[in-house]
């Protein structure tokens, strides 16, 4: 194949990306499908307290994702990004036939544990293959490609795996998963010719650790208002206002699908990443709108309000924070997208949890909501007052 010109009037994201981008996609969707299946995998072997089961095994999950995914960054620093994400992908299909037998809690557990570790290479990769692919002019929208894959893949999954756990036997999801992965495996196993662009970070380039310090605290505090609203809108709407649980499900169906517009809106071909650093601020202020208001929400439609708004925000802000560690992470960008995942992680999950405890209260919730939203404006102005200069930038 012929390299592609960064300059090209006629560049577009390369069409080997799809595979990758079928990697990301089924790798959300596999974990969508098991999840409307584990409370009855654990009901074989913990009948006493499934739902303590139940929340061990998501943040089993959870914890080996943010554990995992710098070393992984470590690694594509060093290895190919398409071989990483086939041991990935192998390795996820494997792991997954163990779901067929559960025989204690203990392995489903590790099972679990695995399935997070091995999955956590598919966005890091998939982001670095798309750096090494595509050329300058069409990353952003390489980048939204793949957050969007991932949203679309957390949206089908669950209902997919609602499906056909109704009346069939357990083992249906799981054989669907293995199946998908088993595909999405040899897509990417099939890619022989790796196209050529001029990179994003040229070879002699020093990092900018000033901006990596700042977008990593942007990740975070990002991971930390989307945490924070999601326990909230559950609390709220099954405490506050006696919403079912199906209506819930909505609400959050409705996240995703509010991310995947916006990002079709502002990632557009050949837009400059420049525009898109300003953008960044404003994603910040609209989701601290969002999580502010969460206390004063009395009906369902305010409650679709903030997670609209949260959505909005966030639909820029992740695909945007990856696109700008790329630029500024010199040539070992894998390390840091890798760190950007895992701090993402870990503030959806401190907003989870500290917000599961304070939406319980009336003072501890007004002062939370006041924490996020505080540390949302700060990062907001950070951002304001640290513009890229146009043309400095690889």
């Amino acid at each position: 194949m012929e390299p592609v010109s960064a300059d090209s009037a006629v560049a577009s994201v390369p069409r080997q990306l799809r595979g990758p981008l079928l990697a990301l996609f089924v790798i959300a969707t596999a974990y969508g499908l098991v999840l409307p299946v584990l409370p009855a995998l654990l009901a074989t072997v913990a009948p006493e307290d499934i739902a303590a089961a139940t929340g061990m095994m998501m943040a089993t999950y959870t914890l080996a994702t943010v554990v995992a995914s710098p070393v992984w960054g470590w690694l594509l620093d060093r290895y190919s990004a398409r071989r990483l994400l086939l041991i990935g992908l192998v390795g996820q299909g494997l792991v997954q036939l163990a779901l067929w037998w559960p025989s204690s809690l203990t392995v489903l557990v590790l099972v679990r544990a695995l399935q997070g570790a091995l999955g956590a290479v598919a966005v890091p990769a998939v982001l670095t293959l798309a750096a090494q692919w595509c050329p300058p002019t069409v990353y952003g929208t390489a980048v939204a490609r793949v957050s969007r894959a991932a949203l679309l893949g957390g949206l089908a999954g669950p209902l997919l795996g609602g499906a056909l756990a109704q009346g069939a036997s357990l083992r249906l999801p799981i054989a669907l998963a293995t199946g998908l992965i088993l595909i999405a495996a040899i897509a990417v196993a099939r890619i022989r010719t790796l196209p050529t662009t001029a990179s994003l970070a040229a070879p002699s380039r020093l990092p900018d650790r000033p901006r990596l310090w700042l977008l990593a605290a942007a990740a975070m505090v990002a991971g930390l208002v989307m945490g924070a609203m999601e326990v909230g809108v559950s609390v709220r709407g099954r405490e506050e206002l006696g919403l079912s649980a199906p209506a819930i499900g909505l609400l959050f169906s409705g996240c995703g699908l509010v991310m995947i517009a916006v990002q079709t809106g502002v990632f557009q071909p050949q837009r400059d990443p420049t525009s898109l650093w300003r953008w960044l601020a404003p994603a910040f202020l609209v989701s601290a709108l969002g999580v502010g208001v969460l206390r004063w929400t009395s009906e369902a439609w305010m409650l679709g309000a903030v997670v609209a708004l949260v959505a909005a925000g966030g639909g820029v802000l992740q695909p945007t924070i990856s696109l700008w560690i790329v630029r500024s992470a010199g040539r070992a960008h894998g390390l840091q997208l890798g760190l950007r995942a895992a701090l993402g992680g870990l503030g959806q999950a401190a907003g989870a949890l500290l917000g599961g405890v304070a939406f319980r209260a009336q003072t501890p919730q007004t002062a939370w909501i006041a924490v996020v939203v505080g540390l949302a404006v700060v990062v907001a102005v950070a951002i304001a007052r640290r513009p890229p200069v146009q043309g400095a930038e690889p």
